[in-house]
């Protein structure tokens, strides 16, 4: 399935591809109008059914409003044309079920967008450039420059639609393209083939230390409720400069879904906030994403988790399922008190019901078991070396309004087990959300 727009780029790939004669492709042409230009856009949209009934290839036309769509999803016009492009492309290649989307990016574009992405502040992510290949996405174009395919549309009595939006200098890569390239060829006329070549290089690069991060993820990361991840400081701080980025894009990457709107500047920040002697911190981040750390871990998670808050209250035994945490209650006897740290086993006839279950609160405070004397909640994180983003996670069980248990940490010694050989109330946390929280 190829994209055309009706320029030269687009035109040509397409009369290539039908030349390729070996190779049996079966070729479906897809054009987006989009509606900006008017005339112009319906002026495009004809030139390319034309040129696809000349060839004798399907045609799949659809129209947008981009305007429409950029207000509403928040993008640049160009960041919207290009989401609407790609989501109309992706349609058209399931519903003829195609292979692959051949798009005309060349080597000029190519250029432009390295120099472009150098301009923003952009990692070695983005000045390797456009890739040839990504997934069903393939560029055959990407290493031939715009004058070599103008002649052969020329040698081949091929005419191609100009975009008048080309030439607005309301466009940063129009600039680029109008102004700064023509600028750097008075310094090296072959400055467009160096910003590919160098995008190449990058790339080449950048998948190394890709693979490299991939390998040292699972070592310095693990999930916390499949939507966070929670890294080892020590870890992460005995690795190399450019293996710290490497695992940070990912990081993101996999929380967010993509690495839209997140700079170099972004990754250089979360760096020196881990590097940092400072104790702990926090670092927020474009996509509601929240970089937090503390007591030798760190964290990566939504905003919305950060200061996640829950309270429930049950009134019998049995099992309890909530957002937040899952737990079984018994009263029966038992042999023997085990040592599992998520069952905690309770005096039947100093608890009853209702039992309640929420997060910790400023000023909470309880008796550790063994000990004698009211000590802070707070503090007691502290000793157990808790990081302050994950305190909030932890489930406090209450009786009558007074702290029973730590959920998976201490008992309060006004509720522990007097006679073993009465029924003793049992809570056994299920899945705990909060496991691993002391460094490894």
């Amino acid at each position: 399935m190829v994209g055309v727009s009706g320029g030269s780029d687009s035109l040509g790939l397409l009369h290539v591809l039908t030349e390729l004669t070996d190779f049996r492709l079966k070729l479906i042409v897809a054009h987006l109008n989009h509606g900006i230009r008017r005339e112009e856009s319906n002026r495009d949209a004809a030139h390319v059914r034309k040129f696809a009934d000349k060839l004798g290839l399907p045609f799949e036309l659809r129209e947008i409003n981009v305007i429409e769509f950029k207000k509403s999803a928040n993008l640049s016009l160009e960041e919207a044309a290009r989401e609407l492009r790609y989501k109309f492309l992706r349609e058209v290649l399931n519903e003829y079920n195609a292979d692959k989307i051949a798009t005309a990016h060349t080597l000029d574009d190519q250029a432009e967008t390295v120099l472009m992405r150098f301009i923003r502040g952009s990692g070695l992510l983005g000045l390797s450039g456009i890739p040839p290949v990504n997934d069903d996405i393939i560029r055959p174009l990407i290493e031939v420059k715009k004058s070599d395919i103008e002649d052969y549309l020329r040698s081949k009595g091929i005419e191609w639609m100009e975009d008048s939006s080309n030439k607005e200098k309301v466009f940063l890569r129009n600039r680029i393209r109008n102004e700064l390239i023509p600028h750097l060829m008075t310094y090296n006329p072959n400055i467009k083939e160096t910003l590919a070549r160098t995008g190449y290089i990058v790339g080449v690069e950048e998948d190394y230390i890709r693979s490299e991060a991939k390998n040292h993820f699972d070592k310095l990361f693990y999930s916390l409720r499949d939507r966070e991840l929670v890294g080892k400081l020590a870890y992460y701080r005995a690795l190399s400069e450019a293996m710290k980025y490497g695992l940070l894009r990912l990081a993101i990457e996999k929380l967010k879904g993509d690495l839209k709107r997140i700079s170099l500047d972004h990754i250089v920040s979360i760096n020196v906030l881990l590097d940092s002697r400072e104790a702990s911190g926090e670092l927020y981040l474009p996509g509601e994403i929240v970089v937090a750390k503390g007591h030798g871990l760190f964290v990566l998670t939504k905003k919305v988790l950060l200061r996640c808050s829950f309270g429930y209250t049950v009134d019998s035994a049995g099992l309890h399922k909530f957002p937040h945490t899952e737990f079984e209650i018994q009263i029966e006897r038992v042999s023997s008190l085990k040592s599992d740290k998520y069952l905690g086993c309770f005096d039947s006839m100093s608890v009853e019901f209702p039992i309640e279950v929420r997060n910790f609160n400023k000023g909470d405070s309880f008796i550790p078991y063994g000990m004698n004397e009211f000590k802070k909640l707070k503090n007691y994180f502290i000793d157990e070396k808790i990081p302050k983003f994950l305190r909030c996670r932890i489930p406090i069980f209450l009786c009558k309004g007074e702290i029973m248990w730590i959920g998976g940490m201490r008992v309060d010694e006004r509720f522990k087990v007097i006679d073993k050989r009465k029924k003793v109330l049992t809570i056994r946390l299920i899945k705990p959300n909060f496991e691993k929280l002391q460094i490894q």
